[in-house]
């Protein structure tokens, strides 16, 4: 709200979650056939990997971007700032960091076998039906993109594609033989 009484901001970009972005039917029977702009994470229901801090994590996610969307322009293109979204995926990549991020601690959960990381994997795999991915250069790419246009709005899925557990598993055991790898 600081941002549109400023009258000096034109634009906000946000990074978010795909978490924020299921597919998953209101009712918890299934998926939708497609992900769009309209895919909001049903908060009533609850999955057998989650937890109390998965189940918060994408409550808070959720009604997050929902706030931060509805300062956006309205239909008319005024009474608000250019409002972007970024839903990203779960992220990977190389990194300066003197540590690994915990993005990446999940992805590698089924070579490592932490279990901890892995509930995390396999929520993700319930709640959207299979992992979204992205490489952290692809992010970075996208909010440039957001920065350069003369004038854009909305909310964008940034996933360079969806996976399931099961085709991890397949890679890891394929490229990391000598590793015993998670495949439930």
């Amino acid at each position: 709200m600081s941002c549109v009484r400023s009258g000096t901001m034109r634009r906000l970009i946000y990074t978010g979650t795909v978490v924020s972005a299921s597919t998953l039917m209101e009712d918890g029977s299934g998926f939708k056939d497609f992900i769009d702009e309209t895919c909001w994470t049903p908060l009533n229901l609850s999955f057998p990997y989650s937890d109390s801090f998965l189940r918060n994590y994408a409550e808070s996610k959720t009604l997050t971007e929902k706030e931060i969307l509805s300062y956006g322009t309205d239909a008319n293109g005024t009474d608000g700032l250019e409002v972007i979204s970024l839903a990203a995926g779960l992220v990977g990549g190389e990194t300066l960091l003197p540590y690994t991020p915990s993005s990446v601690v999940v992805l590698i959960s089924q070579l490592t076998n932490n279990e901890d990381m892995y509930q995390i994997l396999r929520y993700l795999e319930e709640l959207l039906g299979k992992v979204p991915i992205v490489h952290i250069d692809d992010i970075c790419e996208a909010q440039i993109f957001c920065m350069e246009q003369p004038s854009i709005n909305g909310r964008f899925l940034c996933a360079s594609c969806y996976i399931s557990l099961a085709e991890i598993a397949s890679y890891y055991q394929q490229h990391f033989p000598e590793f015993h790898v998670k495949q439930e």
